[in-house]
């Protein structure tokens, strides 16, 4: 993936401390109604520091003077503090890969440079951005902090990973556009309470995160296109905000219109076939190629429009993450509203033959979106030419015992995607297919 700049949190992330920030809190509650504060204007203090701003404007009271509380409380914690378990190789790892990083945190900036000088990691980071930063408005989880962070690197926030433990951390990024890793297993640092959010990847811990990474930035899409010129341009440009180019690769399949042209004009590797082999001797090419490319995973995308970038990415999560071999996205657990009955009666009948030779029921065996990991693509051998390769695959998956995993898609038809893929003919060819493989 084309991933150019990451973006860390810091406590919780990066740095755990002893004294959990519950007891800062309780701390600094007692501070204040030391200084004749009330508990009822003190109120819960979460979070610290907005109550604070909150707490000077009802009282009249010197903001600087409740907030250097907080600072010392924080700089005091900090002097405890620990680097988590595989943080040095991951930040050497990211270095190795020319990735930018930066650091976007609510802790204060005499906090935060202790930290990073105690463990020796700021040369690491283009950027620190602590909440003495910014205006208020801006720290997180509002997108402003975030914001001026991706705009001093001049990148677009699809090309940007934020790396956090808290739905602080999530929320600008997803405002925002940029994806998102949750750290869920590190305890010490994390803020005393939590917010709903939703990442789009999830690690126990730094070292998972590593493989992550080294998932994500080895990530080859493979897109069959046979006479795509209608949609192929369109195609690339949605892939390309999130894809690198080299790691794109479309196999043109004997097309006789512009698909080859074009698609060499989006500077993508293009591989293409002389005569036309159809959807399975497309998708072997892709994925033969990408294995010799040390690809780590693999992604199918459809050429004709059908697929969304943002259930690409949902389908690539399990397998990214080392949860599954093997991920369809199914278009029969999703949003069917715009799949007409005849496509998903064909589909069940083919789920159903799939099942029978796969020993696995996959409800939408002939989705074209999936994703692989290195070991299962290697395992699967493709024979079959045409569309019954969608049900080979899954019988293959199976047979090599890849763990398979289903994620819902949204299904996208247009009046040009209906006259692609398969139909009730197709179908019937598929079925024999299968049946005389399988008799061989």
């Amino acid at each position: 993936m084309d991933v150019k700049l990451v973006v860390f949190d810091l406590d919780g992330t990066l740095v755990g401390a002893p004294r959990p920030f519950a007891e800062i809190k309780e701390e600094l509650k007692s501070r204040l109604i030391e200084m004749g504060i009330s508990k009822e204007i003190i109120g819960d203090m979460t979070p610290m520091y907005e109550n604070l701003l909150r707490i000077s404007r009802e009282t009249g009271r010197d903001f600087e003077e409740l907030y250097s509380i907080l600072v010392e409380l924080e700089a005091e914690r900090i002097g405890d503090s620990f680097l988590f378990e595989g943080v040095l190789e991951v930040l050497d790892f990211l270095r190795e890969q020319n990735v930018k990083m930066a650091i976007m945190t609510r802790s204060s900036r005499k906090a935060t440079l202790k930290a990073l000088e105690m463990q020796g990691i700021g040369d690491y980071f283009d950027i620190v951005s602590t909440r003495d930063d910014v205006p208020p408005d801006d720290l997180k989880p509002n997108p402003g902090q975030l914001r001026r962070i991706i705009e001093a690197f001049g990148l677009e926030p699809t090309k940007v990973l934020v790396v956090g433990d808290h739905g602080y951390d999530i929320l600008p990024a997803r405002e925002l556009g940029a994806l998102s890793v949750m750290i869920t297993g590190h305890t010490a640092g994390r803020m005393s309470f939590s917010v709903d959010s939703t990442p789009d990847f999830e690690v126990e811990d730094m070292r998972e995160l590593l493989r992550l990474l080294e998932n994500l930035l080895s990530t080859y899409v493979v897109v069959p296109a046979y006479n795509e010129e209608m949609t192929i341009g369109a195609v690339l440009d949605d892939l390309l905000r999130y894809f690198r180019r080299d790691e794109i690769v479309v196999v043109n399949d004997g097309s006789r219109d512009r698909t080859r042209e074009i698609a060499r004009s989006k500077g993508v590797h293009v591989l293409t076939h002389l005569v036309n082999r159809g959807l399975g001797g497309a998708l072997g090419t892709g994925i033969t190629y990408s294995l010799r490319r040390n690809a780590r995973l693999i992604l199918t995308f459809d050429a004709d429009g059908q697929h969304l970038v943002s259930d690409a990415l949902r389908v690539m999560k399990p397998v990214a993450e080392g949860k599954a071999d093997f991920a369809v996205g199914s278009r029969l657990k999703g949003d069917t509203s715009q799949m007409p009955f005849v496509k998903r009666f064909g589909n069940f009948v083919l789920d159903a033959i799939t099942a029978v030779f796969a020993r696995k029921y996959v409800s939408d065996s002939q989705s074209g979106l999936r994703c692989f990991s290195r070991d299962c693509a290697a395992k699967i051998r493709i024979t079959c030419d045409r569309y019954a390769v969608s049900s080979e695959i899954i019988i293959e998956a199976s047979r090599n015992r890849c763990r398979i995993v289903e994620v819902p898609i949204r299904a996208v038809y247009t009046e040009y995607s209906m006259k692609k893929g398969t139909n009730i003919l197709e179908g019937v060819k598929i079925a024999l297919n299968l049946l005389f493989d399988k008799l061989r």
